[in-house]
């Protein structure tokens, strides 16, 4: 296929992603509830002087969104929804654009990676979270970017790619921590190049000096606000989610647990910090007690993490959602089955394919130590839409090979 012909077809796939999620905010009205109510009104606060909280907490929830998206859309529009509706849409055509350029990195032949490219705009869950007030869509391009610095600096340690890949782990930090966990596959990137052993070392501090400096000013913001220099303050009331005698796998209210009737009391006497750090410790210590019982559920965690989508949905149950929901399970079967089988080819065992997967497996792994909701999957799911684009190219070349030995075994011979 002709570079220019992969330009206008890519073009096009942008502008279709772009449609079909502009299409469905337009046609969706769901208002904001939970998270995506605190962030709203996160960035309402903020410009309206009262501080950059959710009401309730300063630091508790992930500032990234609200501020790099919500603030600035809501400043320019009055607050409008819609508008920043809009602007998810657009980040998660930008995201079907990098999908791409990730995709041709990894190792994919140009029509590879307008399938990969293809996938993900005909993924039917990434129309809908436009129309969620939800970090996820800024953590999607975030992440697809690092994973393109990890696909360039296994080949390379470039100084330029190692800067590029500090900046956005600065972003993904602030946005959603736990995406953190696809670090791994940038070290093992690093490790993998084949450049000189003291380029390496200085391509990962340029990475660390850069993500620091970014979080820089959010660490000292928060250590004058709740006492200490972190990314947020819920780690440790995430961590006993997830890890207590109540804990299914999944997210469950505080007030479900064994410290519900306690923790209105522990953040007036502690703070939001120090009661978060209180349910830490309870976690920890109840793991510690009970190692077989905390194993099996985060393999509960890691199964309920990527399960086909049967559960059901809190819409009215129309005919139309009930179509909407089986054509995501039929894609997300195919997305996963199509990602397992790439580890099947020889063709595909490569460094490229390790870093994908390693990406994939981190980003699991750190769910399995607190908690699942559905939504969190989304973020990884363009590295899905990629690992079943090689896997298709494969499975093209290995019919083409099988059709030229047919018509090769068909050729009469000749005999002089």
């Amino acid at each position: 296929m002709k570079l220019k012909s992969v330009d206008i077809i890519l073009s096009a796939i942008f502008c279709a992603a772009l449609l079909f999620r502009v299409v469905t905010v337009m046609v969706l009205d769901i208002p904001p509830e939970s998270d995506y109510a605190a962030y709203q009104l996160m960035a309402q606060n903020f410009l309206s002087g009262n501080g950059f909280t959710d009401g309730e907490n300063q630091a508790f929830m992930s500032a990234g969104y609200p501020l790099l998206v919500l603030v600035p859309v809501f400043a320019l529009t009055g607050n409008s929804l819609l508008a920043a509706q809009l602007v998810n849409a657009f980040l998660g055509a930008i995201t079907v654009l990098i999908c791409y350029f990730v995709a041709r990195r990894a190792g994919a032949g140009r029509v590879a990676g307008l399938v990969a490219a293809s996938l993900l705009t005909l993924y039917i869950p990434s129309w809908i979270y436009a129309e969620y007030i939800a970090k996820e869509n800024l953590m999607a391009p975030l992440m697809l970017g690092i994973i393109w610095c990890a696909l360039g600096l296994a080949k390379k340690a470039s100084y330029t790619i190692a800067a590029l890949s500090g900046l956005l782990f600065g972003l993904l930090a602030l946005t959603g921590n736990a995406a953190l966990s696809i670090g791994g596959a940038v070290l093992v990137a690093l490790a993998f190049s084949k450049t000189a052993f003291g380029r390496k070392v200085v391509s990962a501090g340029i990475i660390g000096v850069i993500a620091v400096a970014i979080l820089t000013p959010w660490l000292v913001r928060n250590y004058h606000v709740v006492g200490a220099p972190v990314i947020n303050s819920n780690s440790g009331f995430n961590l006993y989610v997830g890890n207590n005698p109540s804990a299914t796998g999944y997210f469950v209210s505080i007030a479900d647990t064994p410290a519900g009737s306690q923790w209105h009391a522990l953040r007036k006497e502690h703070g939001e910090l120090g009661a978060s750090r209180i349910l830490g410790v309870l976690a920890i210590d109840w793991i510690k007690d009970h190692p077989t019982e905390a194993l099996v559920l985060s393999l509960k965690k890691a199964a309920v993490f990527w399960m086909p989508p049967i559960h059901g949905g809190k819409g009215d149950g129309s005919r139309a959602e009930t179509v909407s929901r089986l054509i995501w399970l039929v894609q997300f079967v195919i997305l996963t089955s199509a990602s397992v089988a790439s580890l099947a080819f020889r063709n595909l065992r490569t460094r490229s394919l390790a870093i994908l997967w390693l990406a994939v497996i981190g980003y699991t792994a750190v769910h399995m130590l607190f908690y699942v909701v559905f939504r969190y999957r989304e973020p990884i799911m363009p590295l899905l839409c990629i690992l079943s684009a090689l896997s298709f190219e494969q499975l093209w070349r290995v019919a083409q090979q099988r059709k030229n030995v047919a018509v090769i075994s068909t050729v009469p011979k000749v005999t002089v």
